[in-house]
């Protein structure tokens, strides 16, 4: 290569990544402006607070102070927040710090991985779709685990092709532990994309022996399995006094806690009903009205679930999977089959006499398609499943669109390629005017995307009836502008949506928790004055409930509750542990009207409380009776 030519690619790439600058700058801005406004997903944070007091709860993942209890799950992405609130200070804005700067390095990471499949257009138009992906930026907002387990994701992917390009089993080993490290962080829902990595490797090894590609396979496997069964297997070999009960299990055992709750029960048993109504286990106090309720669980608060269908994810009310994924879905399931068609008319073959990049990008073209199926198929049909849980194949729909849409822009010289484009548009301007009709500044996306479709439709006109030529421009340069544009009218309305609810204050919460600041505050205050010699601060009707006081005063609580009323503290237990002293208020949120096994208020340890216990919610500053505060040394007014 001569010098001006080395020095002429040289000066393309630098453009290039100076895009990516920009659009990571961007990301950025998006995912850390204004994080202290974001709810607090109480929950974590409390396993935060408690596993920052000592080496032993920061270990097993205390959710409370003396590590009676843990959270469901590995405590991997916590130990960050934890070491981050240790650096920074426990604050709302370092709570949510990681997760923040992990779906940040997710876009230039995703950028490169796209670079080596498809080139840098594909690339830059995948990391612009993750950026602006709205379900990917309230999730890395919230202090929820799924935007580290996408990056650690996307990190598995970028090692495969590494390995499959220089012929190393190094990197797929080294892929093989960032795999069972993501299985630490957030389990099966980091297995989503297992399939499509399995047949990426298995075809890209084409012209090895089939003993060789099992062997290869067998070795990674069983690396993944020790990486992601370690922290399991070193809570289950630890001494029984040392280890906590785990919330959501049935046995205590984290175990059951972790392949039945968070696994088989996520895919077959719907969540449970948060309705409350004359015939439900309780009524909620007006006060719980105080607590911030965002867009994302304003769904799950009511009671209201999406059904299971193909549907689902495209829906635009009830959990909004359509507002937050469903739009760039869809462009990646249409925009993806167009890019299929060569290959399904060789039946999926790779091209006769293909070289070794072509290999690559027929293998990385079948492997997304089946990650954007494989997601698709799961969260639309499982019977339950929360917008954050898409992370596990965002990607695979940023691939999409992003290696896609340059094809079909190709295309628009003939009718087919016309008929998609204005197919988008047509989508894109329907989705504005929807948004629009229920006052949510749709028109907004509308503008934008009428400005950014004025080059499209020109190289649409141009290219179709071949009337003029642009001589003095590049070859590429009209196609660039019309990819851009077609990208840019898609991605109008989910950047509004990003600005609005960022705006919003909106987050994305893994366990709701309805006890507002007025409520927490003069509670908290009244038990830490009044506590004496007990050992716990009080006894909590369930773990959601006593987050916030574990936050705020990160003293010793007894849980008596786990999910679905499981008890971890039996009648008995409760009565013997305030014989000794070591407990005497007991606080719950609600008041049990119908008797309901599955609810934490109507547990037996509660009925008990309120038939012999005094209700002193007064005391602490809050409406008379309401049923918040009991104390056990007083018996009930007559």
């Amino acid at each position: 290569m001569s010098a001006p030519a080395a020095l002429s690619r040289l000066s393309s790439e630098r453009r290039w990544w100076l895009a990516l600058g920009l659009v990571t700058l961007v990301a950025g801005v998006l995912r850390l402006i204004t994080l202290s406004t974001v709810p607090d997903n109480l929950f974590y944070d409390a396993a935060v607070r408690s596993m920052g007091l000592s080496l032993h709860n920061f270990l097993y993942g205390a959710f409370d102070p003396t590590a009676r209890t843990a959270i469901d799950k590995p405590p991997i992405d916590l130990w960050l927040q934890v070491i981050a609130v240790k650096l920074f200070g426990f604050n709302s804005t370092v709570l949510k710090l990681p997760e923040a700067l992990a779906g940040t390095a997710a876009i230039p990471l995703l950028y490169d991985l796209v670079r080596r499949l498809a080139g840098p257009l594909s690339a830059l138009c995948a990391a612009i779709t993750l950026t602006l992906l709205p379900n990917s930026v309230i999730t890395a907002r919230s202090d929820t685990m799924d935007s580290f387990m996408m990056l650690l994701l996307l990190a598995v992917a970028w090692l495969l092709v590494r390995s499959v390009q220089r012929r190393d089993m190094r990197p797929l080993l080294a892929g093989a532990v960032v795999l069972g490290l993501a299985f630490n962080v957030k389990l099966f829902e980091a297995l989503v994309p297992v399939p499509a990595f399995l047949l990426f490797v298995w075809l890209c090894w084409r012209g090895e022996g089939i003993g060789v590609r099992l062997r290869r396979l067998a070795a990674a496997g069983g690396l993944f399995v020790a990486v992601a069964l370690c922290w399991m297997a070193f809570v289950s070999l630890s001494p029984a006094h040392d280890q906590p009960y785990a919330i959501g299990s049935t046995n205590g055992s984290v175990w059951n806690s972790v392949f039945v709750f968070d696994g088989w029960d996520r895919i077959v048993k719907p969540a449970a009903p948060k309705s409350f109504s004359t015939k439900s286990a309780a009524a909620p106090l007006a006060h719980t009205a105080a607590a911030p309720t965002t867009a994302a669980t304003a769904s799950t608060v009511h009671g209201i679930a999406s059904k299971p269908g193909p549907l689902r994810l495209f829906q635009y009310s009830l959990v909004g999977y359509g507002t937050r994924l469903g739009t760039l879905l869809f462009a990646a399931l249409v925009f993806g089959l167009v890019a299929l068609v060569p290959l399904l008319r060789r039946r999926l073959r790779p091209p006769p006499q293909a070289s070794a990049e072509q290999l690559l990008g027929w293998a990385a073209t079948l492997s997304v398609a089946l990650w954007l199926l494989t997601g698709y198929l799961l969260f639309s049909f499982s019977a339950h499943t929360q917008p954050r849980y898409l992370e596990a194949f965002t990607p695979a729909v940023a691939i999409a669109v992003g290696a896609a849409l340059p094809v079909v822009v190709s295309r628009a010289r003939d009718l087919f390629g016309v008929y998609v484009l204005l197919a988008t548009f047509a989508i894109v301007m329907a989705e504005g005017a929807a948004e629009t009709a229920s006052g949510k500044h749709g028109y907004l996306a509308i503008a934008i995307a009428a400005v950014l479709a004025v080059p499209v439709a020109s190289y649409v006109a141009l290219a179709f009836l071949g009337r003029v030529r642009l001589r003095r421009w590049p070859a590429w340069y009209v196609p660039l502008c019309a990819t851009i544009g077609t990208l840019g009218a898609m991605l109008a309305m989910p950047a509004v949506r990003d600005v609005l609810l960022i705006r919003d204050h909106s987050g994305d919460q893994a366990a709701e928790v309805t006890l507002g600041a007025s409520i927490v505050g003069p509670i908290s205050t009244f038990l830490l004055s009044h506590q004496g010699g007990t050992r716990d601060e009080a006894a909590f009707s369930a773990s959601t409930i006593a987050a916030p006081f574990i936050v705020l005063g990160a003293k010793p609580v007894l849980l008596l509750t786990s999910v679905n009323a499981q008890p971890l503290v039996t009648l008995t237990q409760l009565q013997r542990d305030h014989a000794a002293g070591e407990v005497r208020y007991v606080f719950t949120e609600t008041v049990c009207k119908d008797v309901v096994v599955t609810h934490a208020a109507c547990s037996r340890a509660m009925q008990w409380v309120r038939t012999h216990a005094r209700d002193i919610t007064a005391q602490a500053g809050l409406p008379k009776d309401s049923g918040l505060l009991y104390d056990l040394d007083e018996a009930p007014a007559t």
